[in-house]
């Protein structure tokens, strides 16, 4: 974390003292971007935001940059990112246990009565709204959750109901936030009063300018053939970051990216291969790896819970996330 922060803060000292350059109309394409300034507006008003951060989006990496943004500019808010995945498969009492226990821990409180107390709904609900009362006493803070799919469902909306009433009947001016953030976009993952945003990908230029964060500056070609072969997904430029002297096999023969992608390549044919498995989404895919891009279907909602498909923000058109995806359905 102190080295993420560390080059967090120079990329914003280094964006904020460079000189403003009226030609960089490629901004706009910069969806990610989009989303980080939308988000960090959201938190900074201490308004309740849902975040859908697709499969293979890096989630905790994007929290790990919004914290050091929000702590570093004004107003200034204290905030951290809290996975959910500990608790996958635990009981509602085990995920109330240790709500509780990650809210005292962020907010630096104690827990006043016994610890018992948190073993029912009842008691839950009551401790978690004390603390959520008396977090409003001190720093601006933001918990922001992700992963929720990994909770069970009752502590999900028991949390919401009283983070939802907390929110409804505060007086002044809010001190405490919860931004929540789900890989999947499940209607129970659709809250009353949360702003939604959907984390997008890499435009062209983010996803360069990402490599260059990793690796320093490269030819400029190299850097593009390499999006042109993965796309903008976060986890594919990560994977092919990571391995700065095979970057050139890659644009040699495209081919070899599934061999530098490793265990990214396989979790990518294991999700196209469930999707095909349906008939409906397998001729959906091969659609869209012939196309290109087409108005939306019933049957989108499937490709972009399994991260394989997103809605374009300009025409609403939906599109596959990366070229590989169309290379997998060419292939058979």
């Amino acid at each position: 974390m102190i080295n993420r922060l560390e080059r967090r803060i120079a990329i914003l000292r280094g964006k904020r003292e460079a000189a403003f350059d009226p030609d960089q109309h490629y901004l706009e394409k910069a969806w990610r971007s989009r989303v980080t300034r939308q988000v960090r507006v959201h938190v900074r008003r201490m308004e309740p935001i849902v975040v859908i951060a697709p499969r293979w989006s890096q989630p905790r990496r994007f929290f790990d940059d919004l914290s050091a943004d929000l702590l570093l500019g004004e107003p200034s808010v204290v905030a951290r990112p809290l996975s959910l995945l500990p608790l996958q498969g635990r009981t509602p009492h085990q995920a109330w246990a240790w709500l509780v226990q990650a809210v005292t821990e962020f907010c630096h409180l104690t827990l006043e009565g016994p610890a018992w107390q948190v073993v029912s709904r009842r008691g839950f609900r009551h401790v978690m709204a004390e603390l959520f009362e008396r977090a409003e006493e001190g720093d601006r803070r933001c918990l922001m959750i992700h992963g929720l799919e990994h909770i069970h469902v009752e502590a999900l909306r028991d949390l919401i109901a009283v983070f939802s009433e907390h929110v409804a009947t505060r007086r002044g001016e809010p001190h405490f936030n919860l931004l929540l953030s789900s890989g999947v976009d499940a209607e129970h993952f659709r809250f009353e009063g949360f702003r939604r945003v959907v984390l997008s990908d890499y435009g062209e230029d983010e996803a360069v300018e990402a490599l260059v964060e990793h690796i320093g500056p490269r030819e400029p070609g190299l850097l593009a053939s390499l999006v042109d072969v993965v796309g903008g997904v976060p986890a594919f430029l990560d994977v092919l970051a990571s391995q700065p002297t095979r970057l050139s096999d890659v644009v040699a023969d495209p081919e070899n990216v599934w061999r530098v992608l490793g265990s990214t390549a396989l979790d990518l044919r294991g999700v196209v291969e469930i999707a095909t498995s349906n008939p409906d989404t397998s001729a959906r895919l091969e659609f869209l790896a012939a196309e290109g891009s087409a108005p939306s279907s019933p049957n989108d909602k499937a490709l972009f819970d399994a991260g394989l498909a997103v809605r374009d923000r300009v025409d609403g058109y939906t599109r596959l996330r990366s070229p590989l995806i169309a290379q997998l359905m060419s292939d058979g």
